[in-house]
């Protein structure tokens, strides 16, 4: 049986590491609570699953349709059931509402955000581009715009619209907490 002493000291570290992701989590939030949409070289929709793809999509769309870019970056590997990835998904539906396919460029095979960020940044600097409006969902803009900084992309963000779900939203709120405690650990780490 574990000593007062170490119960304490567990309890202690419990507490801090609820405090942490409290604070980390509060932090996330509130960076993406804001919108910081400017006019950029590119508009990139980060994909992530059906639902979540359509509703960054449509936002993506929206921004295009006001002038933020003359291009749409579609983003995204995952295949779903249909058989097709997030970035073929976004570039479908972006077509359907009145973004012509000359405007939509595809990166069709990132499976991560990281990824996400290396595979648009060499679009990017192939095309001429320096700068982007990255568009996901509000509790992950922080890691995204982190990473695309980190390959020297001029970037902006703006929030998708959320399911409205609190149960989803803390589920995916817990899981960015954990991406970012994680790529940070990568990147201190030489990856």
């Amino acid at each position: 049986m574990p000593s007062s002493r170490a119960k304490r000291i567990l309890l202690a570290l419990v507490a801090l590491a609820v405090i942490v992701f409290v604070a980390l989590a509060t932090v996330l939030l509130a960076y993406g609570s804001q919108d910081r949409v400017r006019p950029a070289d590119v508009i990139i929709v980060l994909g992530a699953g059906e639902i979540m793809t359509v509703n960054r999509t449509d936002h993506g769309v929206a921004l295009y349709h006001q002038g933020i870019a003359l291009w749409l970056l579609c983003s995204g590997g995952y295949r779903g059931a249909s058989g097709v990835t997030e970035a073929e998904l976004c570039a479908e539906r972006a077509e359907r509402a009145g973004v012509p396919a000359s405007a939509i460029v595809l990166e069709p095979e990132s499976r991560s955000t990281q990824q996400n960020a290396q595979n648009a940044a060499a679009i990017m600097r192939d095309r001429g581009w320096q700068s982007a409006v990255v568009v996901s969902d509000s509790y992950h803009l922080l890691r995204a715009r982190w990473l695309f900084g980190r390959e020297d992309i001029t970037v902006w963000t703006s929030p998708a619209p959320g399911s409205g779900r609190v149960l989803d939203t803390l589920y995916f709120l817990v899981r960015e907490v954990g991406a970012v405690v994680y790529q940070a650990g990568k990147i201190a780490l030489g990856g």
